[in-house]
């Protein structure tokens, strides 16, 4: 399977660049979001564990931008204290 920016350079679909584009903003804006509240920001693994989630599941979640995560320097971070629904 491509990835998206693959998909891309191959078929110049503008939806899989404006899918990219979208991702990357809100990763962006949950970082500053995150700080800007002046909340305690933990490793996203240190909070699966904490929380007792699926590892692939919340990860997937955060690459898709269902969850406030965030990368920082190649890792996933988020707010300690965010609660998910359900």
């Amino acid at each position: 399977m491509q990835t998206t920016s693959a998909e891309y350079r191959e078929k110049k679909n503008l939806k899989i660049m404006e899918r990219i584009i979208y991702l990357a903003l809100i990763e962006s804006l949950n970082k500053r979001i995150a700080y800007l509240k002046g909340k305690k920001i933990i490793n996203l693994s240190q909070y699966i564990k904490t929380h007792k989630l699926s590892a692939p599941a919340t990860i997937n979640a955060a690459r898709r931008q269902n969850i406030p995560a965030f990368r920082e320097k190649g890792v996933w971070k988020i707010n300690e204290d965010f609660k998910q629904n359900g």
